[in-house]
C-alpha cells in the first residue's frame, strides 16, 4: 500500500492479474452505455463512508508515531511566491523536497498539505518497503536480465535512501531490513513462484523456492504450499518515516505548510497555486498527490484512484508468535489477484491488508473504514493463521492509492512551458520508489542525465482509463467476478 498503500509488491504471473483487475475497472464498450443507465444505483455503495469521515482516522501508524501530540504546521494565509511549489505532503513531495534542498540550497522551496504530512496513503499503508517497483518485471521480461537488472540496481537506491535517513539523519521508523515472502495457496501459484525464481536468477538476484518442512521453518500456516523468499526489502512504520522526514526539510530551509487545501491550480510559466486561505506562485511546480491527483484535474483520464483497506491486531502473546513461526518477520504476501498482505509490528501486533481493492463512483477516495473490506482481512487473517482464532482487531482505516492500466507508475514533466514536474501512480507498490522519485524530480528540473532520468518509467504515457461514466459499472461486475472465483478457491 504507497506512496503505496499496500507497499506489498506483486511480481510475475499476479502483475497480469492484476493489470486485468484495473482493465476491468477501466474498459468501455458502446453497449455498456445501456447497461450504465439500467445500473446507475451501483455508483451508491452503503458501506462507503461519507467524505465527513476523513480525519478521524483509527491508524496504527498514527498512533504508533504519537502523530495526535505532534505539532501540524499552520495553513498558508495571503499571497506569496516562491521558486519551486510542492502539492502534496507524502513520500513523493517530502522526497522532492528532501533532493531539491540539496541541490538548489539557495531557492525558495514552499510545500503545501492538505492535512499534514504523511496524511495520505504514505502513512497508511502496510509498511512494505520492497525493492524493485511496480511494471518492473514486465519490463525485464521485454528487455531481458541485463537491462532489467540495471533498472532494478537503480530502484534500490530508494531502500538505501531510507537506510540513509535512519543512519544518518536519525529517522526512527522500525526499519527492519528481513526481505519478504510471497506465498502461493494452490498449485498454479506455486507454478508462478517458480517463475518467478528464474526471472531473478537470470537477473543474479538472490531468491529461493520453499517447501514443506523449508517453508514451514519461516511460516507455519496451512493455507501455503510454497512460498518464495527474497532478501531485498523490508518493513518499517511509514507514519514515522513520513513525519522523520518533515524536520529534515525544514532545517533545509524548505518551507512547509500543513493544513493548507489547495482548491485550484492555474499552470503557466508562472503557475498560480489557490488555497482555502490564500494563494502562491512560482515558475516551477511539483505535483505530489498520486491517487489525488484527479481531484485537481490532473491525469483525470490516466491515473484510477483506488481504495485499500487495513487491520491491526492487539499484541501476539509469546505462545502465539511460537505457533505461527515467523521468525524472520518478513512482509508475507500471497500471488491472489485480491490478494493480502501481512507483516509484524515492533511492538508485536499483525497489521493486514488487501483483499479487496474497491473503486468508488466519481473518482471518489474514501478513507475510513470500509467494513466489507475490513470483514474479508478479519476472515483471511485467519484462515491464513487459524491458531490465532480470537485475537482482537484493535485498529482498521483506509486509504486513496493511484492506479493505472499498464500497471506502472511515471515520473516526469508536462505542460506547455515544461515546468509541471510529477511522480504519480505507483499502483501500491511507492514507499520506497517514491524515494526514487523524488531524487528523478530533481535531477528532471536541474537538466541533469544520469540511470535515473533514463529508468523507463521517466515520462511514461500512462494508458487512457475509458470514460469516466462507465467505470463503476465494470468495476462492480469485474469485482463480482473475482470475489466468486476467489470463493470458490478459498482455503
Amino acid at each position: 500500500m504507497s506512496g503505496s498503500l499496500s507497499g506489498a509488491k506483486p511480481r510475475g504471473a499476479k502483475k497480469v492479474s492484476r493489470r486485468a483487475f484495473v482493465g476491468g475497472v477501466a474498459a468501455g464498450a458502446a453497449g455498456a452505455w445501456a447497461l450504465s443507465h439500467g445500473l446507475e444505483q451501483l455508483g451508491d455503495d452503503p458501506a462507503k463512508p461519507p467524505q465527513l469521515y476523513e480525519y478521524f482516522l483509527d491508524n496504527f501508524w498514527f498512533e504508533a508515531a504519537d502523530l495526535e501530540h505532534q505539532q501540524i504546521n499552520a495553513p498558508l494565509k495571503g499571497s506569496h511566491k516562491a521558486d519551486i511549489v510542492i502539492i502534496g505532503g507524502g513520500f513523493t513531495g517530502l522526497s522532492s523536497a528532501y533532493h531539491l534542498s540539496r541541490r538548489f540550497p539557495n531557492k525558495h522551496i514552499v510545500l503545501l498539505e492538505g492535512a499534514c504530512c504523511g496524511y495520505g496513503a504514505s502513512g497508511r499503508n502496510g509498511g512494505f518497503c520492497d525493492a524493485g517497483f511496480s511494471g518492473l518485471m514486465e519490463w525485464v521480461n521485454k528487455v531481458g536480465p541485463e537491462l532489467g537488472r540495471k533498472a532494478f540496481d537503480a530502484s534500490l537506491y530508494g531502500i538505501g535512501h531510507i537506510k540513509r535517513l535512519v543512519a544518518e539523519h536519525g529517522v526512527a521508523c522500525d526499519f527492519e531490513e528481513n526481505g519478504v515472502l510471497e506465498a502461493a495457496i494452490d498449485q498454479e501459484q506455486a507454478a508462478q513462484l517458480e517463475h518467478q525464481l528464474q526471472s531473478y536468477k537470470s537477473m543474479g538476484l538472490d531468491a529461493a523456492l520453499l517447501q514443506g518442512k523449508e517453508l514451514e521453518a519461516e511460516i507455519r500456516s496451512p493455507r501455503y504450499l510454497a512460498a518464495l523468499k527474497f532478501p531485498y526489502g523490508g518493513i518499517l512504520n511509514p507514519a514515522k518515516l513520513a513525519r522523520g522526514i518533515k524536520p529534515l526539510i525544514e532545517r533545509a530551509g524548505v518551507e512547509v505548510r500543513e493544513r493548507t487545501l489547495v482548491m485550484r491550480v492555474t499552470p503557466g510559466k508562472v503557475h498560480r497555486v489557490e488555497t482555502e486561505m490564500g494563494d502562491i506562485s512560482a515558475p516551477v511546480l511539483v505535483l505530489a498527490l498520486n491517487g489525488y491527483s484527479p481531484r485537481l484535474g490532473f491525469f483525470r483520464d490516466r491515473v484510477l484512484p483506488l481504495c485499500s483497506y487495513v487491520i491491526a491486531t492487539e499484541p501476539l502473546t509469546k505462545a502465539q508468535w511460537e505457533s505461527i513461526g515467523w521468525k524472520g518477520r518478513q512482509g508475507l504476501s500471497d500471488l491472489r489477484v485480491l490478494f493480502d498482505y501481512q507483516r509484524p509490528t515492533a511492538d508485536g501486533r499483525i497489521v493486514i491488508g488487501g483483499s479487496d481493492a474497491p473503486y468508488f463512483a466519481g473518482d471518489a477516495p474514501s478513507s475510513g473504514n470500509y467494513r466489507p473490506a475490513l470483514e474479508l482481512l478479519t476472515r483471511s487473517l485467519f484462515t491464513t493463521f487459524p491458531q490465532l482464532e480470537g485475537l482482537r482487531i484493535d485498529h482498521a482505516w483506509g486509504g486513496t492509492m493511484g492506479f493505472t492500466m499498464d500497471f506502472t507508475p511515471s515520473v516526469g514533466v508536462m505542460g506547455d512551458h515544461k515546468n509541471i514536474f510529477y511522480g504519480v501512480a505507483y499502483n501500491g507498490e511507492g514507499v520506497a520508489f517514491t524515494q526514487t522519485a523524488g531524487r528523478i524530480i530533481s535531477e528532471l528540473i536541474a537538466g541533469e542525465q544520469s540511470e535515473f532520468t533514463e529508468l523507463f518509467v521517466v515520462n511514461h504515457k500512462m494508458p487512457y482509463l475509458g470514460p469516466a461514466s462507465l467505470r463503476i459499472v465494470f468495476e462492480r461486475l469485474y469485482r463480482w467476478h473475482l470475489m466468486r472465483n476467489a470463493a470458490r478457491t478459498v482455503r
